[in-house]
């Protein structure tokens, strides 16, 4: 006998604390737009310097799928902006 599990909704908090966050809310809140369809909800804010991604989700898969996609683009998106600083 299996069990169904039940999943209402899901929510994930990144917190990113670098001089850099309103730069990488910028490029991310381009992303966090897109139109349908939508696996969830995405909000980006800058708290004290700090670059906040909440992502929220109604299916584990939704929450799943987000979340690796801003991890992603928040590791190029720095990667980026350290090689430019190599440079200056």
């Amino acid at each position: 006998m299996s069990k169904k599990i039940l999943f209402k909704k899901g929510l994930v908090k990144i917190r990113i604390c670098d001089p850099v966050a309103p730069v990488l809310m910028s490029s991310l809140r381009v992303e966090a737009s897109q139109p349908q369809p939508q696996k969830g909800n995405v909000n980006i804010k800058v708290e004290n310097e700090c670059l906040v991604v909440e992502i929220s989700s109604n299916s584990i898969s939704g929450l799943r799928a987000l979340t690796n996609s801003f991890l992603y683009l928040i590791h190029a998106a720095l990667s980026s902006l350290r090689s430019v600083e190599k440079f200056k």
